[in-house]
């Protein structure tokens, strides 16, 4: 079978290697038609030698049942499925029988390419409900990439909370309006800080007269530090942003380190809460929300490639102001 494989940073190549087979009556071979480049993804080959030099990426993914042990219950060959697990940016991939949980029939009504975005989606879904909307709270999701784009969609299918966006580029910015953002505030233009207490007042804290809190009552940190970056870091705005006993989200993946005021943090009280990944459940609740309409992830899939052009897949994706979501179709 036909695979893209990662050798070391934008060294990727299309090659054939052996098309993998079931090992248990419990495996499930998945013939994959739709993989998309997850922003881990992205800063492997962008950044970092791969752990395993001539590793496959690509976890994110849906495709047609091809094959089934005797003891798979509940498929049939032939059935559309999405699934989770590495090695997806190929032509077939093996669910071992451990791994059966995270397999998903998905309806007709829903195209592979749809389908190939629900892990990110639940990793968004992990996100919202640490969030815990009320409606009539404002949110701050900091980052307009695939994660915090559908952190919008999954925050507005839970609740009519006031959601304000922040990213660098326009076209992503225009994205979030449509799926929901009341406001959006390109960082490159001003201060995302000094915008959001415009928009929504600023509390005076005792010994921090000088760093006004805003009144966000919950901020996203689905933006991250990368490498090349200057200026404020955006988990530093939220802290600043936030109403005293905020509660900060963090999911996302720091190339450096920031430098944080951690007297905002312990001053205003703040709660600072770690997010990674999804549960099992959390996966289903983002399969429910396409599958019924909920949300809708076809303006999300902007690019599709063919496997056969992976290496343009991959840096047509680090094109902030014209990708946001882009597709392999082994």
């Amino acid at each position: 079978m036909k695979a893209a494989v990662l050798y070391s940073a934008r060294d990727i190549r299309i090659e054939e290697v052996e098309t993998p087979k079931l090992q248990t009556p419990g495996d499930v071979l998945i013939r994959v038609r739709a993989s998309g480049i997850c922003g881990s993804d992205l800063h492997t080959y962008r950044l970092a030698e791969p752990a395993d030099p001539g590793q496959i990426m690509g976890h994110e993914y849906s495709g047609e049942v091809a094959e089934i042990g005797n003891e798979v219950q509940g498929l049939q060959v032939g059935d559309a499925v999405v699934a989770v697990s590495f090695g997806a940016n190929a032509e077939y991939i093996r669910i071992p029988r451990e791994g059966r949980g995270i397999i998903i029939p998905m309806p007709p009504t829903v195209s592979f390419a749809e389908a190939a975005t629900i892990e990110p989606l639940a990793n968004s879904v992990h996100i919202a409900n640490l969030a815990d909307p009320s409606d009539g709270d404002t949110i701050v999701v900091m980052g307009a990439g695939i994660i915090g784009l559908g952190t919008i969609q999954a925050l507005r299918a839970m609740s009519s909370a006031k959601i304000i966006a922040v990213d660098f580029s326009d076209f992503r910015l225009s994205m979030a309006r449509e799926l929901g953002a009341e406001v959006t505030i390109n960082a490159g233009q001003e201060d995302p800080y000094r915008k959001v207490l415009e928009l929504t007042g600023s509390t005076s804290v005792a010994f921090m007269e000088a760093t006004p809190a805003g009144n966000v009552d919950t901020v996203c940190d689905c933006a991250g530090w990368l490498a090349g970056h200057t200026g404020t870091p955006p988990v530093q705005q939220g802290l600043q942003m936030l109403r005293p006993k905020g509660k900060l989200i963090e999911h996302s993946i720091f190339e450096k380190t920031p430098e944080i005021n951690f007297f905002l943090l312990a001053r205003k009280e703040i709660q600072l809460q770690g997010s990674w990944g999804f549960t099992l459940e959390e996966y289903n609740q983002a399969a429910d929300m396409i599958r019924s309409g909920k949300v809708d992830r076809k303006p999300l899939v902007t690019h599709e490639f063919p496997l056969d052009e992976a290496k343009k897949a991959f840096e047509t994706q680090l094109q902030y102001e014209e990708a946001i979501k882009i597709v392999l179709k082994p």
